[in-house]
């Protein structure tokens, strides 16, 4: 008797432990306030076990106003807390060209500190770099390349608070200059 219980419960918990459930993955990069569709998710068979709750599954609803409210990497199982909606939250996207040589830690999903430096009144120099915040999430990046003009730079989105919108407009509409420096505590959020 003591064996066939033995058997018994083994069988079950070789069964617990290949349970699997279907839930959703990014199947490319999701920005903030990217609307999360059949073309940005599929979905894929896991062993979540207890947390199965913490992530987006077939048996919860999905409906149309559904964003994520941050940056969702490809192949990354969507988490119940990177999704709202709303579009955007408080914060708001802005394109910042940089230049080519910028650190290749600064990836969608990271964290920067910006920096601004304004030109000086003769125009060919700037100003001591003034900080203008931190911690600011990077949504996308993307490498221009030379083409005719032979430029080469970096544009990076990132998603700015209301309060640091109207300095960094005044910035880039100035030809200030524009410091991005990577923030690894933000690897810790």
């Amino acid at each position: 008797m003591l064996v066939i219980a033995s058997v018994a419960g083994t069988v079950y918990l070789v069964g617990e432990l290949h349970q699997t459930s279907t839930v959703y993955v990014a199947s490319s990069n999701i920005t903030l306030g990217e609307q999360l569709t059949a073309e940005n998710m599929k979905t894929q068979e896991v062993q979540l076990g207890d947390t199965l709750e913490n992530y987006l599954h077939v048996d919860m609803p999905v409906g149309q106003e559904a964003r994520a409210n941050t940056f969702i990497s490809a192949g990354e199982l969507i988490p119940v807390t990177s999704i709202t909606n709303s579009a955007l939250g408080s914060r708001r996207p802005i394109n910042v060209e940089l230049p080519a040589d910028l650190s290749s830690s600064i990836t969608p999903g990271s964290f920067v500190d910006v920096w601004i430096a304004k030109r000086e009144s003769s125009g060919n120099t700037y100003e001591v770099p003034e900080k203008l915040s931190s911690m600011v999430e990077v949504a996308a990046r993307v490498e221009s390349g030379g083409g005719l003009v032979g430029t080469h730079g970096t544009n990076l989105e990132l998603l700015v608070e209301p309060n640091q919108l109207e300095p960094l407009l005044q910035a880039l509409a100035n030809e200030s200059r524009i410091i991005v420096v990577f923030n690894p505590a933000g690897t810790e959020q």
